[in-house]
């Protein structure tokens, strides 16, 4: 607060006044006016008086509505990226996505206070996704970072009043579910041997791929040091981040164990033959900047294969395994899937929980030696 006198270039003066009142609870929250030629020193006194009374009153009135939208996110951010946060682990990568999710499909939200969001809000949040041609997955998960988020708040009693986030309960379908493209045995052969004849650069990294099952970034941050000849076991224990152009953990945050076949030591031991430096595949310009699934598309299609991803050769390593009829329990540990869900999917894409279910069904009548069939007589039409 402050009253200031100007004097003019006529001599005449007058005075200032500028009045700035902030919450001492919640920061955010600021109200400030400036009044200007006011001419008696008194008056502005008076003035100042009236609306420092004015603005309490909206302090105290918005205080009551409590945190606006974007103080709720900063304050999720820095919590859960605190050092002793015991809850969940999030990758830095997670939160900055989640943050930046968030400012873009709920920006009108911002400067609200979070517990007058409302479920209109909250839809036309959802509608705005598709309004811009993004996919129903897209929608369903910025749907669930903002249960997330807000349920944090609630939790936390940042957010006081309101037992539900806006978008608690809005249906979202995902119609006409797509089987992914999956290769069989001879296709993930034809690959192998086409790219091997052509003297492919990535021919090493796709064999590795599809002989271990390990992730995209897993498989760059590969060492020898990783590699176990004489047990047969590579340490699957961090992987690259390009976004970050640095090495972290594993997905899952913990190290596991990928058995090493006779065809995959064999591949290896070629690999450690031409290899100079401390990773096991070739570095790949291409590669690091994370163009991987184009190279591959591009060289199926060339060959007459499914234009598959890269992630797909992950997906064609588990239901191998798993219709071979290696347990689902060892494939999920050699894979690193935390959960059974993940493991799911990967039993439905192999079909061995379907397979031999009918095998018992027996309705259609086999002919007998000796029996003659029933005479059912002539139909009259």
């Amino acid at each position: 607060m402050a009253i200031t006198e100007i004097t003019h270039e006529n001599g005449n003066k007058t005075f200032e006044v500028y009045v700035n009142i902030r919450s001492k609870t919640m920061s955010h929250i600021r109200f400030q006016k400036r009044l200007k030629g006011i001419t008696t020193k008194s008056e502005a006194v008076r003035k100042e008086r009236l609306i420092q009374r004015d603005l309490s009153s909206k302090v105290a009135q918005n205080e009551g509505y409590g945190f606006s939208w974007r103080i709720i996110l900063r304050r999720w951010k820095e919590t859960v990226t605190c050092e002793g946060y015991q809850y969940r682990n999030y990758s830095p990568v997670t939160v900055k996505d989640y943050i930046s999710m968030m400012s873009r499909w709920t920006s009108d939200w911002l400067d609200k206070p979070a517990s007058e969001i409302t479920r209109g809000d909250g839809r036309d949040a959802l509608d705005q996704v598709l309004i811009e041609g993004k996919s129903k997955g897209l929608q369903r998960r910025v749907k669930n970072t903002i249960n997330l988020i807000y349920n944090w708040a609630i939790e936390e009693k940042l957010i006081r009043g309101i037992h539900n986030s806006p978008v608690y309960g809005l249906k979202i379908i995902i119609k006409n579910e797509k089987r992914p493209e999956i290769l069989t045995t001879d296709e993930i052969r034809k690959l192998l041997l086409e790219a091997n004849l052509n003297n492919h650069e990535w021919y090493y990294i796709w064999a590795v791929a599809l002989l271990t099952g390990m992730r995209n970034g897993e498989l760059y941050a590969l060492k020898w040091s990783d590699v176990d000849f004489e047990n047969k076991s590579i340490t699957v224990q961090r992987a690259f981040n390009k976004r970050l152009n640095s090495f972290k953990s594993t997905k899952a945050g913990y190290w596991r164990n990928v058995p090493i076949s006779d065809e995959l030591k064999l591949l290896l031991l070629e690999l450690k033959a031409i290899s100079k430096i401390e990773f096991v595949l070739p570095r790949i310009s291409v590669w690091k900047v994370g163009n991987q699934a184009k190279v591959l598309k591009e060289f199926c299609d060339l060959i007459g294969l499914p234009k598959i991803k890269f992630h797909t050769l992950r997906a064609c390593f588990a239901t191998q395994l798993i219709g071979s009829g290696v347990e689902p329990i060892k494939v999920m540990k050699i894979c690193g899937w935390k959960d059974l869900k993940t493991m799911a999917y990967y039993l439905r894409l192999s079909g061995i929980d379907e397979r031999g279910a009918t095998d018992n069904l027996n309705f259609i009548p086999r002919m007998v030696e000796n029996v003659l069939p029933i005479n059912l007589g002539t139909t009259h039409v």
